[in-house]
């Protein structure tokens, strides 16, 4: 069998960071060390983190009862007024993305300036739950379609981890309901980056490949666009979470797969499948 594997693969640079900073907190902080939610959207990575003596916050609502408290955020965002009761009677490590970070400040100064801004995400993640307040939030172009805005002060931004394809749809949806709107889009680039080899090699190579395997949990929106990208184009894609899951895959009679995977997957992962395809079903 003849293995492809992306050159774009494993954790992003956010995904890395986040778990680094949260990694150095019991050296640092006393506890307990509480996350805020899922630090990353990989059950393995997360658990760890759990058996390494970190505990996950069940409800936000309960952050007024806690004091003396060393909180962690997701790599996802903070929603600020969660920042604000959190740091009244604790100690707040940030370990949000700085592409996230800079996109969620770019949104609170544009809705500070009298703008409507239409974000483009997923309702519940943690993202588009850290910048909820400032937003009106759609998913598709059937959410476009009943939006009723009177602002003369319209901006289009969305999810950093949304699809190329995502993005180009809603654009359009929106510029032909409110031609004025400002489109200040943007793509987190590991997310692109995965999303554009991808697409290349569907477009050019789609009949070539008998498999398409896409690696990532299925909580990470970045992994799931992979695989929404890939239907377009075929059917013959496995969406795997570890090795258990390639193990109840029927690879007979394929001569070509190739091998991606979402950003907050470990490499550790990625090479436990690999080894496996090869030793294995080769």
């Amino acid at each position: 069998m003849n293995i492809i594997i992306m050159e774009k693969i494993g954790f992003c640079y956010g995904v890395d960071r986040s778990i680094s900073i949260t990694k150095q907190v019991k050296n640092m902080y006393p506890r307990p060390w509480i996350l805020l939610g899922p630090l990353v959207h990989n059950d393995i990575v997360n658990k760890e983190l759990l058996n390494d003596g970190y505990q996950m916050l069940k409800n936000k609502d309960e952050i007024n009862n806690f004091k003396n408290v060393t909180f962690i955020s997701t790599a996802h965002g903070i929603n600020p007024k969660l920042k604000t009761e959190i740091i009244k009677n604790n100690t707040l490590v940030e370990t949000t993305c700085p592409i996230v970070l800079k996109n969620n400040n770019k949104i609170i100064n544009y809705f500070n300036n009298g703008y409507t801004v239409i974000y483009i995400g997923k309702h519940h993640h943690q993202e588009s739950d850290a910048i909820i307040d400032y937003v009106t939030l759609v998913e598709n172009i059937e959410d476009i379609k009943s939006l009723q805005i009177d602002s003369p002060l319209i901006v289009l931004t969305n999810q950093t981890t949304m699809s190329i394809k995502d993005i180009e749809r809603c654009t359009d949806a929106v510029l032909e309901k409110y031609p004025d709107t400002l489109i200040d889009t943007i793509i987190c680039p590991a997310t692109k980056e995965r999303q554009v080899e991808l697409l290349k090699h569907l477009d050019s190579y789609h009949d070539e490949f008998d498999k398409w395997l896409i690696i990532g949990d299925k909580l990470s929106n970045n992994t799931r666009k992979l695989t929404e990208l890939t239907k377009l184009y075929t059917t013959n894609f496995h969406y795997v979470e570890n090795i258990n899951d390639v193990m109840n895959i029927n690879f007979e009679g394929t001569k070509n797969l190739l091998i991606t995977s979402g950003t907050s997957t470990p490499n550790s992962i990625i090479d436990e499948i690999v080894q496996y395809i090869k030793e294995n079903i080769q």
